[in-house]
């Protein structure tokens, strides 16, 4: 039963409690790519609703309860079986332990139920609601890694959750707020986080990588296709030492070794001339990078000169429009047939940093998650991140890592030093150093152009 909790009960020390936010707590925009009218709140504990003015709790909602929230006007509408009441904005705390299970609405779609940890404010928006999930730095790794990460495999799950973790710091340099879909980083809340995506996030509590004292740029996909991309090739900015293309033996089992797709001519051009506000005719291969990805693809203008963009551009916008798997990388090639383009490729996603595919075949193998991380971010180190800062009391390069690159013999779990050393406290762990340098030599691929 909905129940308003009298002012006499709650202490102002209380108050200051909650408003008081931990050193590692997140905020993270919900629903960002739905931008919903109305939400669904269901706590699984008691959770208290307070409104602008922070001195009391608008509502007691029991466990179960659903509440609705939607905007009228500059104001949101909270309704209840036990009725209607107007806020300007609202906080929604679930006791200790409990959670807040979220359904968003706009007319013809839903996204949803997720479960999230923490707590939540949601504002009115011109376009709908802004929700905002405030939420321990390490219950969102959890809740990314069982998204992005599939696998139930301890070493790959803990060599993600270390990249995870980095990237989200990183970008939290130069924004106050994460996004939950893939700008930044899927986040779908913790529905999906299982005994072993804690024990992975646990083991490496706090681990985050660097390059020369500062946080790497983190990135990871799914598979390379037996090579990975300089970041430069793939985005505009600066070279990274340790996002360099390299071969990657331990993709061979990824089950996008090879895919195909075939799109209509007509629409993929009315896309393309949408898109860039020119009459498109066709487009050909450009460039290619050194690892054998296409760079650029120059789009044929009714009038004036091809428009060059950067091909992962271009698959972006396909998958926008035609489905996210369509175009699984840049690995491709392409012909035209009849009244359609048929695209052969290898690999799944952008193609720079870590693969998950080759790092569970690397797990698989019997190596460490610091082994994965050192072969995919070459060059970099391991450290403790706490309070916002780097600790550095100490440094112990691991032995008996291979000088290069070349594939390594192949360890058994049993065998590996890491599978059967007991697990440390991340608190007492001193700063490692996971980076070998490696020197390889790739051929160029023959350049080939299509232009229809």
């Amino acid at each position: 039963m909905l129940q308003r909790l009298p002012i006499l009960l709650l202490l102002i020390g209380t108050v200051r409690a909650l408003a008081a936010q931990p050193v590692d707590t997140l905020r993270v925009q919900l629903f960002t790519g739905f931008q919903p009218d109305v939400v669904t709140v269901e706590p699984t504990a008691t959770a208290r609703i307070y409104a602008e003015d922070f001195v009391r709790p608008l509502l007691h909602l029991p466990a179960g309860t659903m509440l609705l929230v939607d905007r009228r006007g500059n104001e949101l509408r909270l309704r209840t079986s036990e009725g209607t009441i107007f806020a300007r904005w609202i906080r929604i705390y679930p006791e200790p332990g409990g959670h807040l299970r979220l359904t968003a609405r706009r007319p013809g779609q839903t996204s949803g139920p997720f479960t999230y940890p923490g707590w939540l404010q949601i504002v009115p928006d011109p376009s709908g609601l802004q929700i905002i999930n405030h939420v321990a730095l390490e219950d969102y790794v959890a809740a990314v890694l069982a998204r992005e990460h599939h696998f139930d495999d301890l070493e790959s799950s803990k060599a993600l959750a270390v990249a995870i973790r980095t990237y989200t710091l990183r970008r939290l340099q130069t924004a106050d707020m994460l996004l939950d879909h893939a700008a930044h980083q899927m986040y779908e809340g913790i529905d999906r986080v299982t005994p072993l995506i804690r024990e992975a996030v646990a083991q490496t509590r706090g681990e985050v990588l660097t390059y020369q004292g500062e946080l790497i740029e983190a990135v990871y996909f799914a598979s390379s296709g037996g090579h990975t991309a300089n970041n430069e090739d793939v985005w505009d900015g600066v070279p990274q030492p340790y996002l360099r293309g390299q071969p990657d033996p331990y993709d061979h089992n990824a089950p996008y070794q090879h895919w195909e797709a075939t799109l209509p001519r007509d629409r993929l051009l009315e896309v393309l001339s949408r898109r860039y506000g020119a009459r498109i005719t066709g487009f050909r291969i450009g460039t290619h990078s050194p690892d054998g990805r296409v760079a650029t693809i120059e789009l044929l203008r009714e009038r004036g000169d091809p428009l060059t963009i950067r091909a992962n551009e271009f698959r972006l916008l396909i998958n926008t429009h035609f489905g996210r798997h369509t175009l699984r990388s840049t690995f491709f090639t392409v012909r035209r047939q009849g009244d359609a383009y048929y695209f052969e490729g290898k690999g799944f996603g952008h193609g720079v940093g870590l693969s998950q595919y080759g790092a569970l075949e690397m797990s698989r193998q019997g190596y460490s998650y610091r082994d994965i991380l050192a072969f995919y971010y070459p060059g970099t180190d391991l450290h403790l991140y706490e309070a916002g800062a780097l600790l550095a009391a100490g440094s112990s390069p691991e032995t008996g890592q291979p000088d290069d690159f070349s594939p390594p013999p192949a360890r058994t779990p049993a065998t590996s030093p890491e599978a059967t050393a007991p697990a440390t406290s991340s608190a007492t762990r001193p700063v490692v150093a996971v980076g070998w340098s490696a020197a390889r030599t790739v051929e160029r691929p023959i350049r080939r152009r299509i232009g229809w």
